[in-house]
């Protein structure tokens, strides 16, 4: 299946606009990106070939990871991906469009499936962690929409957050990978819940009048008897005009289900969470520099319905290993975290950009020690030149500081960084 639609997309792609409708014509294209570093990770297990990243110099990690890991790995600065994106023009100023988009590890030519690597790591030897992208077909966006000259547009499917939509935007590094801690889905868009940065089963309506542009979603949960079991929803607003820009997004999850490790080889531990975040973010450009900055805020609270309710029978395809365990259910006191950061960036030349992010992510205690108070402090420098519009060589490296109760230094490293050297083509 996944062969015969690249070749449909080839074929489409190579026939440009391939239909013409009586009102004005449609087309589809195309697209995509390879993004391929190499580098090195200061404390890291195996380089894993199924995480989409391949490192995580992000998290903590444990003393007893003592050795460094160097390597070639995927998307330094933006996962690899390919994709269809097409329009129809129905008159009257309005259009139909769709997009379809696959992320996939260039290194090895594999999908990105976080989830693979969580269920291969029952004995931790390689990097693993949970996301949003788990070995779908179309694992980054699936959705089709209508759009209006004069009502903006609205799309249902599979479709980013408003935080991540905002936090790409307003992060200097532009949210690179591995080289900003909102590569991170956690952070850069999940609100505590990286599965959550793309939103399932979602409606998504955005518009701008003037230099003010809003917009919400809705998740359906489609759990029978229940219409708020595994359902979400948020909001954005925002002003841009000229140098300055402003914009806020909230959003609350209701059983957003979250993967990890078990102990039992090929399975993986689901636990289900109740979430809400919200974020404010700014930039001001000066010319040649833009500086950047924001304040965001997430909970994770005790789910609304036990896990058994929910009628989840595998994640992502793979058996959950404690689906009738409690420790299925989040059940410890709410957790907060707190993220403030500011970056810029300086165009030295048309060609050249240098980009400069301190990011402090709070971690709060929950008051039942299920979390503890601490902070980790993120120091990034990401220099980016572009030989042309399509592609682009980058060198980066990012610096963690972790301290307090919740990283003690008798089974936590108090530091890791990364740097690496990488080439991105766009197509």
């Amino acid at each position: 299946m996944n062969k015969k639609l690249i070749g449909l997309g080839l074929a489409l792609a190579a026939n440009g606009a391939f239909a013409q409708s009586t009102s004005g014509g449609s087309s589809i294209e195309i697209y995509g990106l390879i993004d391929i570093g190499v580098g090195y990770v200061q404390h890291s297990l195996n380089i894993d070939p199924n995480f989409q990243y391949g490192v995580n110099p992000l998290s903590s990690t444990k003393t007893s990871v003592s050795n460094s890991v160097s390597g070639m790995f995927n998307g330094g600065l933006s996962d690899s991906r390919w994709g269809l994106r097409g329009t129809e023009d129905l008159g009257g100023g309005m259009k139909a469009f769709f997009t379809l988009e696959q992320g996939f590890n260039a290194p090895n030519g594999s999908v990105n499936s976080s989830a693979a690597s969580l269920a291969t790591n029952s004995t931790p030897l390689s990097v693993s962690g949970n996301s949003s992208l788990n070995g779908q077909m179309f694992n980054r966006q699936s959705f089709v929409g209508l759009s209006s000259t004069d009502f903006g547009s609205i799309q249902f499917g599979r479709n980013y957050t408003f935080l991540y939509d905002v936090v790409t935007q307003y992060d200097s590094l532009n949210a690179a990978d591995v080289f900003s801690p909102f590569g991170s889905g956690t952070y850069g868009g999940g609100g505590g819940i990286s599965e959550d940065v793309r939103v399932d089963n979602s409606i998504k309506y955005k518009n701008k009048i003037g230099a003010v542009n809003f917009g919400g979603f809705y998740k359906f949960g489609g759990t029978s008897g229940s219409t708020s079991a595994q359902s979400a929803y948020g909001f954005n607003v925002g002003y841009e005009d000229g140098p300055f820009g402003i914009q806020a997004a909230v959003q609350n999850f209701t059983d957003a289900l979250k993967g990890g490790v078990s102990t039992i080889a090929g399975d993986v531990n689901v636990t289900n969470y109740n979430t809400s975040s919200y974020l404010i973010a700014a930039k001001y450009n000066f010319g040649d520099a833009t500086v950047k900055g924001g304040y965001e805020s997430y909970t994770l609270k005790a789910p609304s319905d036990a896990f058994a309710t929910l009628g989840v029978g595998s994640y992502a395809g793979y058996v959950i290993g404690n689906a009738t365990a409690a420790s299925a259910n989040f059940s410890k006191a709410n957790q907060t975290t707190d993220i403030w950061y500011i970056s810029g960036d300086y165009n030295f030349s048309p060609a050249l950009n240098l980009a400069l992010g301190y990011y402090d992510v709070n971690l709060k205690a929950s008051g039942d020690l299920g979390q503890n108070d601490g902070n980790q402090y993120y120091y990034s420098a990401l220099l980016d030149y572009k030989f042309s519009k399509r592609t682009d060589t980058y060198a980066g490296v990012m610096y963690v500081k972790f301290d307090g109760p919740q990283f003690p230094s008798t089974t936590t490293n108090q530091n890791n960084e990364i740097f690496a050297v990488g080439l991105r083509h766009k197509f």
